[in-house]
């Protein structure tokens, strides 16, 4: 059978602070000459992606948390937040001091707040710089259209509150970059995820679910490691990314992809 393999990054494919495992490149260069088709799942957008993912071959990918999906350079799903809930999070965060960066396909925006801590809580708690392409400094972020997903900063640890005020309008998820919950979440679209995506893209194709291989290490992938024939949780997951999978291999930076491929026949 031919699989439909799909793939997070940062701490599936990407280790915390390190560049793309020779091992995990080799193995997917390997599965795709064996026919087999490689997805990126991710909640980055296309225009944030690494530059050390080029020397893989992908076939599409879901990105911004599951709003966009592509397939061979094609467009196949796009959800957007309404202006109506962009303004009711917009006016929340600047109520409370929450730092906030809004997602779109070609440019994320952000003030200069946002950006000043995302790097100095990148280096404390993930161990060093993360990559992230494309991200645009603004004076305001009124206005700004076709917003895919959206990140919260709470600088006083105070995200029990961001949760009190936009859980019943919004999903909002525990951040996959290794900062603290207390500190940062990821917000998307209600119903909008990484699974929704994926049907969308294998439905296009008329693909069967049952061809789909899914790897994951945050919470934003359980989702998509429930919805995939076969769901992968990477060693470094955390223990409720485990619990949801159907396999759980080595560390991302320990030959964690390969070991799983192997398992399940890919390679």
């Amino acid at each position: 059978m031919r699989r439909n393999l799909f793939f997070d990054v940062d701490g599936t494919l990407l280790p915390f602070g390190r560049g793309l495992p020779q091992d995990t490149l080799e193995a997917l260069l390997e599965a795709r000459s064996k026919g087999h088709r490689l997805f990126l799942a991710t909640g980055r957008s296309p225009a944030e992606l690494d530059d050390r993912l080029s020397a893989i071959p992908f076939d599409g990918g879901v990105y911004s948390g599951g709003a966009r999906a592509f397939l061979e350079g094609k467009d196949v799903y796009a959800s957007y937040f309404t202006r109506e809930d962009l303004d009711f999070y917009l006016e929340v965060c600047q109520s409370h001091g929450w730092q906030v960066l809004l997602q779109t396909d070609g440019h994320s925006f952000c003030l200069s707040g946002f950006a000043d801590l995302m790097v100095s809580w990148f280096r404390r708690y993930a161990g060093g710089d993360i990559k992230i392409a494309n991200v645009e400094l603004v004076d305001s972020l009124d206005g700004i259209d076709k917003v895919t997903k959206l990140l919260l900063l709470a600088p006083k640890g105070d995200m029990d509150e961001a949760h009190r005020l936009l859980d019943a309008r919004f999903d909002v998820i525990v951040n996959t970059v290794g900062v603290p919950a207390r500190l940062m979440s990821e917000v998307c679209q209600k119903g909008v995820d990484k699974a929704s995506a994926m049907l969308a893209l294998l439905e296009a194709e008329g693909e069967d679910v049952a061809s789909s291989i899914a790897f994951g290490d945050g919470s934003n992938d359980i989702p998509i490691i429930r919805a995939a024939g076969i769901g992968v949780a990477m060693g470094n997951a955390d223990d409720e990314v485990k619990a949801a999978a159907d396999f759980v291999t080595a560390d991302c930076g320990d030959g964690g992809i390969r070991l799983a491929l192997e398992h399940f026949g890919v390679l």
